[in-house]
């Protein structure tokens, strides 16, 4: 079993000398900052591998997606077996302006963020016929907000190191602030060196032919 969020928190209070309530809210604060830091430095993916969009014929072509969504690994008109290209709000505007509500074929598709907070996958263009589309994507992580929720990966070392960094400069102590800072690179580097290193592993390039069909 490895150290608690309250764990973490309260060691570093403790190296730091400050067990106020206060000084706890702020730390908790900073935790999920370090923990979300690590894990983008590492390119942790929880990848939710189901995750489908029932596209309904000749509705809207804009769909809410999940709360945790992060980035998409691919997505696939499983109804018609049609691979989708990824796009920009931009291009379809400049590309395909002369038939923006125009039914057919999806063929691409595009995702934003909108002004309600939310993200939003736009299809182009607006199905003829209702299909399914396999959207697998990566997981943003749940922040730690229990006093009994864990890091995943063994990652406390690093996080009550990168807090206790934190915690000094909050405190305008920026030399031990600083000498924490380098604390927790180093031992970042030494856990993406020990995560990425596998000596069983041959790396290979898979070059892949522009297709120029889909320049636009």
């Amino acid at each position: 079993m490895g150290r608690d969020y309250s764990v973490i928190v309260d060691n570093v209070q403790a190296v730091i000398q400050d067990t106020s309530s206060a000084m706890k809210a702020v730390l908790e604060k900073y935790a999920n900052r370090r923990y979300k830091q690590i894990l983008r430095s590492i390119n942790w993916e929880y990848i939710n591998e189901d995750y489908t969009i029932s596209v309904t014929a000749a509705a809207g072509s804009d769909y809410e997606l999940p709360t945790d969504f992060r980035k998409e690994k691919y997505a696939v008109d499983t109804t018609n077996g049609i691979w989708l290209i990824k796009t920009t709000l931009e291009d379809i505007a400049r590309f395909y302006y002369d038939n923006l509500t125009e039914t057919g074929a999806v063929e691409r598709y595009a995702i934003f963020d909108s002004d309600d907070g939310k993200k939003y996958i736009r299809f182009h263009k607006t199905p003829a016929a209702s299909l399914t589309v396999a959207l697998p994507y990566i997981a943003e992580p749940a922040d730690l907000s229990a006093d009994t929720d864990e890091p995943i990966l063994g990652l406390e070392d690093l996080i009550e190191v990168g807090i206790t960094a934190d915690a000094w400069r909050y405190k305008r102590q920026f030399a031990k602030a600083n000498a924490e800072e380098v604390r927790f690179n180093t031992m970042l580097m030494d856990y993406i060196w020990d995560k990425e290193n596998q000596p069983n592993e041959v790396v290979r390039f898979k070059p892949v032919t522009f297709d120029k069909d889909n320049l636009y």
